[in-house]
């Protein structure tokens, strides 16, 4: 091998690592880019459902608004007791990825046409990873409740606050869905919705004591990737949810 090639694949060599990392971090910025895109289709599409499930839905349910968090949770088989003692349907009504705003757009078709007895709400973690202001979100969530109030006055309304969430990950995508939503940005976040729903006269639960760890941070055991509870997590708040349910 001659100098010019010893050369040429010693270059080779020393850039290789750098190549790798660049294709790695345009492969993580394409997929994460892909995730991004595909939630609002994926929105539009589960609204468009639930407007048309509301048509054949029980009456005297239960109803769990949300986000992912929501939705991940299998609330008929974790409030299965409490259905059958109150005759109370049980009804998951969460989308993945969504915020206040488009719940807010949503509420009357996908909660309110059912007039539900218990309206159990969890919302706010994604406008603060989008950088929503807690102004924007404290506004949207009051105005929710303020409709549920006048359009289904017999509606019993139970305001969760945000659940913590995890330290740093291994995870660069786990990493990802934690930006702008850690656990002081949540604690901040959750004095402002106390207040609020004192004032809307509705049931307010905050469970950052039950889910943290001695650093504040979502428990290990309670979660699966840092931001959504596992089984063990939500079975930790289902009896002081039931407790507030009529």
């Amino acid at each position: 091998m001659t100098n010019g090639q010893k050369w040429k694949y010693g270059m080779l060599g020393a850039l290789l690592p750098t190549v790798i990392l660049i294709l790695i971090l345009i492969a993580a910025g394409v997929v994460i880019r892909f995730v991004m895109e595909m939630g609002p289709k994926d929105i539009a599409r589960k609204t468009e459902q639930y407007a048309q499930l509301a048509e054949l839905a029980p009456q005297n349910a239960t109803v769990f608004f949300g986000d992912s968090i929501t939705e991940y949770c299998s609330v008929e088989n974790i409030y299965a007791e409490y259905s059958q003692k109150s005759a109370s349907p049980i009804i998951n009504r969460g989308i993945s990825a969504e915020t206040t705003e488009n719940m807010l757009k949503r509420v009357e078709d996908s909660v309110i046409v059912m007039q539900p007895r218990n309206l159990v709400m969890l919302m706010g973690v994604n406008d603060l990873s989008q950088g929503v202001p807690q102004d924007q979100i404290l506004y949207n969530i009051r105005s929710i409740i303020k409709l549920v109030q006048e359009k289904s006055p017999e509606t019993n309304i139970v305001l969760q606050a945000v659940y913590p969430t995890g330290a740093e990950r291994d995870s660069l995508y786990e990493n990802f869905q934690l930006k702008g939503r850690d656990s002081s940005t949540v604690a901040e976040l959750n004095q402002k919705l106390a207040v609020m729903a004192e004032e809307e006269n509705v049931r307010f639960l905050d469970f950052t004591e039950i889910l943290s760890d001695e650093n504040g941070n979502l428990r290990e055991d309670y979660t699966f990737d840092g931001l959504h509870p596992n089984i063990a997590g939500y079975l930790a708040v289902r009896d002081k949810i039931v407790a507030e349910l009529v």
